[in-house]
């Protein structure tokens, strides 16, 4: 983990807006604006300040309104807020799984076979 008095200017400045606790949460789309640069680069900063030990989760689940980064306060909140990500992680996995055991050579016979009109 780095250290946490070695934030950068925009760091810096991603960090003051980003709510702390569940209940207030700022979507990308809105902190790349205040900042004025591109949600990629939010993106990189915001995990960034994840290796420097800030806990910030996302909802990344819901509605639009329940939507959104913040600083994790409690276990709960944590584990919430992590939620999506491991589910990303186990689809991950499946779809390396697929990918190693797809037979390299025989594999158009069974997608050309399924009837699609091919």
């Amino acid at each position: 983990m780095e250290r946490m008095n070695q934030l950068t200017i925009i760091e810096s400045a991603v960090l003051e807006l980003i709510p702390i606790g569940a209940t207030r949460r700022i979507v990308i789309k809105d902190l790349a604006k205040q900042i004025d640069v591109d949600e990629r680069s939010i993106y990189e900063i915001i995990n960034s300040l994840r290796r420097k030990g800030v806990p910030i989760c996302a909802n990344r689940n819901g509605q639009k309104t329940q939507r959104g980064y913040y600083i994790a306060t409690n276990e709960a909140e944590r584990v919430a807020g992590i939620a999506g990500y491991k589910s990303q992680v186990a689809d991950m996995q499946k779809l390396i799984r697929s990918i190693e055991t797809a037979d390299l050579n025989e594999w158009p016979k069974y997608v050309y076979q399924s009837g699609n009109g091919s």
